[in-house]
C-alpha cells in the first residue's frame, strides 16, 4: 500500500492536470482578447464590385474611373493604356484604348481579392478595429454541436491609413467617410469555445 501522505500528493497533482485541460471560462478579459486578436489580422474595409486587373474604356467608364481615380492619386493602383481588337461594323478588327488598373506595390497592403469568394470584387482596406469594452455576452451554450456565445462590444477604429482621410476618397467612397466620421462603434460577435480557447466563428467554419 502507498503512504497516505503520497495519496494526496498524487491526488493533488492529478487535480492540477485536470485543471490545465479545462477550456478558459467566459468572461469579459478572455472575450476582449480574443475579439483583438481576431481584428488584428482583419481590417477593415470596404467592397467594391470590380476584380483587378481590371480594363475600362478609355472613351467610357466615367463613372467607374472617377471612383478609382483617388485610389491612383494616394498611389494604391496605377492605369496604363493598353490596346484591344474590337470587331467594328465593317467587319474588320478596330484598336480601341482601354486604361488597365492594377494594384501598385503599395497598394497591394491594402488592395486585397474580396473576402467573400462567391461574391469575388475587391477589398479596401483602411484600418482595424480597436476593441474598447466588452458591453455584454450570453452564457455560453450548446449550438450546432459546439458551445458558443454572443459578445457585444465597443470598439474604435485605429491605424487608419493617411490616404482615407481625403476628400477625394469620402467622395468616392463613402463607406469610408461614415466609418471615420463616428466617435464610437458598437457590433456583436459570436465567439466558439474550441480545445485551442475561444475563437472567432469565422476561424472556426
Amino acid at each position: 500500500m502507498y503512504p497516505r501522505s503520497s495519496l494526496f500528493i498524487c491526488a493533488a497533482a492529478l487535480s492540477l492536470l485536470t485543471a490545465c485541460d479545462d477550456p478558459p471560462k467566459a468572461d469579459d478579459s478572455i472575450f476582449e482578447k480574443t475579439l483583438q486578436t481576431y481584428y488584428d489580422s482583419h481590417p477593415v474595409c470596404v467592397a467594391i464590385p470590380l476584380t483587378f486587373p481590371v480594363d475600362l474604356r478609355s472613351d467610357g467608364d466615367t463613372a467607374r474611373k472617377r471612383q478609382l481615380e483617388p485610389l491612383v492619386a494616394a498611389g494604391l493602383i496605377a492605369g496604363t493604356t493598353i490596346q484591344k481588337n474590337e470587331p467594328a461594323a465593317s467587319g474588320q478588327g478596330q484598336a480601341t484604348d482601354y486604361l488597365r488598373y492594377a494594384p501598385t506595390a503599395a497598394g497591394e497592403k491594402v488592395v486585397r481579392k474580396g473576402a467573400d469568394s462567391f461574391l469575388g470584387g475587391t477589398d479596401i482596406c483602411f484600418a482595424r478595429r480597436k476593441v474598447v469594452k466588452i458591453e455584454s455576452f450570453t452564457e455560453p451554450a450548446d449550438a450546432a454541436g459546439v458551445k458558443a456565445s454572443r459578445v457585444t462590444y465597443d470598439y474604435e477604429l485605429k491605424d487608419v491609413e493617411p490616404w482615407a482621410t481625403g476628400p477625394d476618397i469620402a467622395g468616392a467612397f463613402p463607406q469610408i467617410a461614415a466609418l471615420l466620421a463616428k466617435p464610437g462603434n458598437q457590433a456583436t460577435d459570436v465567439l466558439v469555445q474550441t480545445d485551442n480557447g475561444w475563437k472567432h466563428e469565422r476561424d472556426v467554419r
